[in-house]
Formats: C-alpha cells, structure tokens, sequence
C-alpha cells in the first residue's frame, strides 16, 4: 500500500488539505471576478452621475422661467376663480312667460 505523508500525516490528512487549498482557490477566484465586475459597475455609475449632474446644472437656469410660469397659471386661475363668484353672486334672469300658440316642446311644428 502507497504511504503518503506529510509531516507524520496520513492519506486522508493530506487529500483532506488539497481539496481545502482548491476550494479555497474557487472561491477566491470567484469574489475577484466578482470585484472585477463591480469595478466595472462602479465606473459605469460615476459616468452616468456626473452626466445627471451636468444636466442638473444645465437645468438650474430654467428656474425663473418656471417660476414666472406658475405666477402667470396662478393669476388665471384667480381670475377665474374670481369671475365664477361674480357669475354665481347674481340673480338668476326672470323667466319669461311664454306667448300664445307656441308649445312648449316645439311640437307645433310637426304639426299637431
């Protein structure tokens, strides 16, 4: 029978310490491919913000423009808001009576 022996170890000491350093290989190959691809991430990340960030300060000059937008919206929908209480505040128009010979639901001019 074949001996192996590593500092006074048996066979299966030894066969259990190769497959621990290869699992051990795996998964650190593994968690490196893993930060290669989170670098890679990460770089893609910092692109895409600094070009929100130049809109977002290409933008900030539209504003004032937005603002005078809203003051315009705000002072038509007052006026409005303000004609709509004058047109309930008055009186509803008399209703007139209406003249001999004519019907009240048009059939006169059918003929009946």
């Amino acid at each position: 029978m074949l001996q192996i022996a590593i500092l006074g170890m048996g066979a299966h000491a030894v066969v259990t310490l190769i497959a621990t350093a290869f699992v051990v290989a795996v998964i650190a190959a593994y968690l490196i491919r893993v930060a290669l691809i989170l670098w890679h991430v990460i770089d893609r990340l910092v692109t895409i913000l600094g070009a929100v960030n130049a809109v977002a300060q290409e933008s900030q000059p539209m504003g004032a423009v937005i603002d005078d937008i809203n003051k315009n919206l705000a002072s038509g929908r007052e006026a409005f808001e303000s004609a709509v209480e004058r047109l309930e505040r008055r009186k509803p128009a008399p209703e007139s009576e209406p003249t001999t010979g004519v019907s009240p639901t048009w059939s006169h001019w059918r003929g009946e």
